[in-house]
């Protein structure tokens, strides 16, 4: 009598457990939206043209960076998962182009993406622009190179960049849920 009643226990605890489990799954990642925007010191102007959750990235970076005014240069969809890595390339001030690098991580080294270990917890966004240089050479210049936490659902702020006097270049990076 006394092993039935440990296994029902044992049961309903292990049925609550695998709930709790899928309750608190992590969010899967489709893929990641990529803007680029030159900040400037002079104006008000906010793009009207770019996501609710970029919208409010810039919202909450207002006190912390001194540009007032944002305009989007481009945008890029990313094809990525929780772990992996994308490129690509984004058209920057002046009509330069810089190739961007992102590689994503998830907390549990070597999780298939998609599983509930495998959810996306660490990101490094590095942007690079390349001009000729003497002879046959050329010049890399990384613009941006930065690591930073980010989850499913999540617009993160990767960093700024100095261009041309009091602007700059800023880029927002939004890791898009499955099934969004």
């Amino acid at each position: 009598m006394r092993t039935k009643h440990i296994a029902a226990i044992a049961l309903v605890i292990g049925t609550t457990s695998a709930a709790l489990v899928q309750g608190q799954e992590p969010k899967r990642v489709q893929g990641f939206s990529l803007l680029l925007l030159l900040g400037e010191t002079q104006g008000s102007a906010q793009p009207d043209n770019i996501s609710a959750p970029a919208r409010k990235a810039l919202a909450d970076i207002k006190d912390f960076l001194p540009y007032k005014a944002y305009r989007v240069l481009d945008a890029q969809w990313v094809a990525g998962t929780e772990s992996g890595n994308s490129s690509g390339s984004v058209r920057g001030l002046d009509d330069q182009i810089y190739q961007f690098q992102l590689r994503t991580f998830s907390p549990v080294a070597g999780a298939k993406p998609g599983t509930p270990d495998a959810a996306l917890a660490r990101a490094q966004l590095r942007l690079v622009f390349s001009r000729p240089a003497a002879g046959d050479k050329v010049d890399t210049i990384i613009v941006l190179d930065n690591s930073f936490n980010i989850t499913a659902g999540e617009t993160v702020v990767v960093g700024t960049s100095r261009a041309q006097g009091d602007r700059a270049l800023v880029v927002l990076l939004t890791a898009v849920a499955a099934g969004k």
